[in-house]
């Protein structure tokens, strides 16, 4: 039982962006990265999933039944704030949202400066969101995802912001909160090796269609690398772990 995503086609202007995709079952605590090209489909993917809560519930189905936006945890490209608000603030907001009682949840803010402490990130507490920095605001954008501990999380480029560190610092905690959630986790990674390191499963998208999908440490390799992103290199095992180096 997990996320099944069926029979999904996009178009714009006449250009088909995604034709008929579907994705192997993600199974709860499962880690699935979706690579390929830029233009691929990956976003547009992410994006049409929460499109077809409403236009084709059965498309985007949890534990066989229709994936519900409650469900889902999102961190979208490029995550900004635009609210003059600290960021403990937005996330005792963001866990009242669809509330009707005027009063806040008992330990609303213990909750937010806990999880500020579990990403790491809990100097930026009583930091305006206005203020932060895009590395920052992405790393806030993932605790906003999480904190109403959905069961599906869909993120789209997480580390794209990220220096060396806090890309680690996202991930680990990702895995950490798939494992202790049961969760679902779809995410947009550029970094192949990135995807090698966290993920049980990658699917490779190229022209609008699944080109495969299986473990990372069995499918990545130079052949998928020249077929899907037209780039030659080498696939070495550094302590039975591969990495991918481009050739030049």
């Amino acid at each position: 039982m997990g996320l099944k995503i069926s029979n999904i086609s996009v178009s714009f202007a006449g250009n088909t962006i995604l034709n008929d995709l579907s994705i192997p079952e993600i199974h709860s605590g499962e880690m699935v990265s979706l690579i390929g090209k830029n233009g691929a489909g990956k976003s547009t993917l992410l994006k049409q999933m929460t499109k077809l809560i409403r236009l084709n519930p059965k498309s985007v189905t949890l534990d066989d039944k229709p994936l519900v936006l409650g469900d889902i945890g999102y961190l979208p490209q490029d995550h900004r704030i635009s609210a003059s608000i600290t960021v403990v603030e937005l996330l005792i907001t963001t866990m009242h949202v669809g509330v009707s009682s005027l009063f806040t949840r008992a330990h609303s803010a213990e909750k937010a400066l806990a999880l500020l402490e579990q990403v790491g990130i809990i100097h930026l507490a009583n930091k305006l969101c206005t203020e932060l920095s895009g590395g920052e605001s992405q790393m806030v954008g993932l605790a906003q995802a999480v904190i109403n501990q959905p069961k599906v999380l869909i993120l789209d480029e997480p580390t794209s912001a990220l220096d060396m560190s806090n890309q680690l610092k996202l991930l680990e905690y990702v895995r950490s909160y798939t494992v202790d959630n049961n969760a679902c986790v779809l995410m947009v990674v550029h970094d192949l090796n990135l995807a090698i390191q966290y993920s049980h499963k990658v699917a490779a998208l190229h022209d609008g269609q699944l080109f495969i999908y299986g473990e990372p440490k069995k499918i990545i390799d130079q052949q998928l690398i020249q077929d899907v992103f037209n780039v030659n290199s080498q696939v070495i095992q550094l302590e039975d772990h591969p990495v991918v180096v481009v050739r030049h």
